[in-house]
C-alpha cells in the first residue's frame, strides 16, 4: 500500500486505562448472616462509596461486639453497676445499627455514631470512674470517622476530633472515683483499664494497618502500571520522542531534519492472498514478516516509523541525525529480501515484496492529545512512497540522489526515467548489490 498524500504514517498510542480496585471477598467463608451484615448496602455503589460502606460495616460490627462484652463484665460482676451496662448496652445498639442508618442519612448517622456515642462514653466514665480508662474509647472515633466519612469529610472529621478532645479534657478533669459504688473494686478498675488499652489498640491498629496495606497495594499498583506505561510509551515512539515528552509534554515537537533516508516495502499481490485467509492467519502472518523487519530495524540503528496494512516504514537519520542514512536502510534492503526468502522456504510459498529508498530533508513531530501521533512529512516521504509502488516485485529501486550516496559501495542496474504520479518523469535505478571488495 502507498500514500497518495504524504500523510499519516504514525506511530500512536493510547492512554492507559483507569485501575480498578479489586476488593478480594472475604465474606464467602462467614456465615451467612454475618456475611449479609458485613456486605449490606454494598451492591450498587461505586468504588469509593462501596470502601466507604464496607468499613462502616466491619467498624460498627466490631464496636458493637466490644461495648456488649462491657454488657456482660458489668453485670456479671455486680448487678450494681447495670446503669454502665445499660449505657454500654446503648452504644451497642447504636453501632449495629448504624449501616441501616446510612442508607437513609449520612449526617444521622455520623450524629448517632460520633457524638452521642461519644457523649456516653464520658458519661459512662463518670459512672464507672477514670481508672476504669472507658474514656480512652473517645480516641478512636476521629480515626473510624475518617475511615467511614473519608479523609475530604473534614468538617465531620473537625467536629468529632473537638467532641473526643473536649470529652477526655473532662473525664480528665472532673472525673475521679466512680460514681457507682459498686465499680469502686481494683480488680475491676485495673481489669476495665486493660480492655480498655486492648480495645483502642485493636480498633486503631487493625484499620490503619488495613489503611497502610491498600496504600502500598495501591502504590505497588500504580508502580507496576506506570512501568507498563513507560514501557508501551518507549516501544511506540522513538526513545528520544519519549523523553521530550516526558520533560516537556506541552511543548510542541517538530523537527526539520535534513539528511534521513526513507525506506518503504509493501507485499506483492497482498489484497487477493488475504481475501483467502482468516482472520487469525491474516494477522499471524503479517505479524510474522514485520517483527521479521523490526528486528532488522534495530539491527541496522532504524527508526520503524508505521506500518500501514501490508506496508512497512522505516526511516534512518530521525529522530536525531545518523552516519550514512543511506547506506543503512540500503543494507536493511537486501536483509529484508533475504528474510522473505527464507519465509517462503519455510512455508514453501513465494512471497515477495517490493522496496522503495529515497533521501532527503522531512519534517518530524508530535501531534495529538488524547492520542499520540510522530508524524513525517515531505516530498522525500512521497518520492520514497513512490519508488516503492511504481516498482517490482523482489527489487529495490532507488533515485537519483540515493543512487549518488551509495554509488561507491553498491552496483546499479539503470531502470531509466519513469513517469510518477504527482512528480513527473523520474530517473530511477535499481540497487543491484554490494560491490565486490579488492583486496
Amino acid at each position: 500500500m502507498q500514500s497518495e498524500t504524504g500523510v499519516g504514517w504514525t506511530h500512536s498510542i493510547k492512554e492507559a486505562p483507569d485501575l480498578a480496585e479489586v476488593q478480594p471477598e472475604f465474606t464467602t467463608r462467614l456465615p451467612r448472616w454475618l456475611a449479609w451484615y458485613l456486605s449490606y448496602d454494598l451492591a450498587g455503589k461505586e468504588k469509593r462509596e462501596r470502601r466507604q460502606q464496607r468499613a462502616l460495616n466491619f467498624v460498627a460490627l466490631g464496636g458493637s461486639l466490644s461495648a456488649s462484652s462491657y454488657v456482660i463484665v458489668y453485670l456479671l460482676f455486680d448487678w450494681g453497676l447495670w446503669p454502665s451496662a445499660l449505657g454500654a448496652a446503648i452504644n451497642a445498639l447504636i453501632l449495629i445499627s448504624l449501616p441501616f442508618i446510612r442508607k437513609r442519612s449520612r449526617t444521622w448517622t455520623f450524629f448517632a455514631g460520633a457524638i452521642v456515642v461519644s457523649l456516653n462514653l464520658v458519661f459512662l466514665t463518670y459512672l464507672i470512674g477514670i481508672s476504669s480508662g472507658i474514656y480512652l474509647l473517645l480516641f478512636i472515633v476521629p480515626g473510624a470517622v475518617m475511615l467511614i466519612f473519608g479523609p475530604a469529610s473534614t468538617d465531620l472529621l473537625a467536629i468529632a476530633f473537638a467532641t473526643s478532645l473536649a470529652g477526655a479534657i473532662f473525664c480528665t478533669v472532673f472525673v475521679s472515683e466512680p460514681a457507682l459504688s459498686a465499680a469502686n473494686h481494683d480488680g475491676l478498675q485495673k481489669g476495665l483499664m486493660i480492655t480498655s488499652i486492648v480495645s483502642v489498640l485493636a480498633l486503631v491498629v487493625f484499620p490503619a494497618y488495613l489503611g497502610f496495606l491498600r496504600a502500598e497495594r495501591a502504590e505497588s499498583a500504580l508502580e507496576a502500571e506506570h512501568a507498563r506505561s513507560e514501557a508501551l510509551l518507549y516501544n511506540l515512539l522513538p526513545t528520544e520522542i519519549a523523553a521530550r515528552l516526558k520533560d516537556a509534554p506541552d511543548q510542541t515537537i517538530a523537527d526539520s531534519l535534513d539528511h534521513t533516508a526513507i525506506l518503504f516495502a509493501d507485499i506483492v499481490n497482498f489484497t487477493p492472498r488475504s481475501a483467502q485467509m482468516s482472520p487469525e492467519e491474516l494477522v499471524s502472518f503479517l505479524n510474522r514478516i514485520f517483527s521479521s523487519f523490526d528486528e532488522l530495524a534495530t539491527k541496522h540503528g532504524l527508526e520503524k516509523i508505521k506500518t500501514i496494512g501490508d506496508a512497512y516504514m522505516v526511516a534512518a537519520g530521525l529522530p536525531q541525525p545518523v552516519d550514512r542514512p543511506v547506506h543503512r536502510v540500503a543494507e536493511m534492503a537486501f536483509d529484508m529480501l533475504a528474510a522473505m526468502r527464507a519465509f517462503s522456504d519455510e512455508i514453501g510459498e513465494e512471497i515477495e515484496i517490493r522496496i522503495g529508498i529515497h533521501s532527503g530533508p522531512v519534517v518530524a513531530g508530535v501531534i495529538g492529545h488524547q492520542k499520540l501521533f510522530y508524524d513525517v512529512w515531505g516530498d522525500t516521504v512521497n518520492t520514497a512512497s513512490r519508488m516503492e509502488s511504481h516498482g517490482a516485485a523482489g527489487r529495490i529501486q532507488v533515485t537519483a540522489v540515493a543512487r549518488e550516496a551509495l554509488r561507491d559501495d553498491f552496483d546499479f542496474d539503470p531502470r531509466g526515467a519513469v513517469e510518477i504520479k504527482g512528480i513527473g518523469a523520474l530517473e530511477t535505478w535499481w540497487l543491484a548489490g554490494r560491490k565486490a571488495r579488492t583486496v
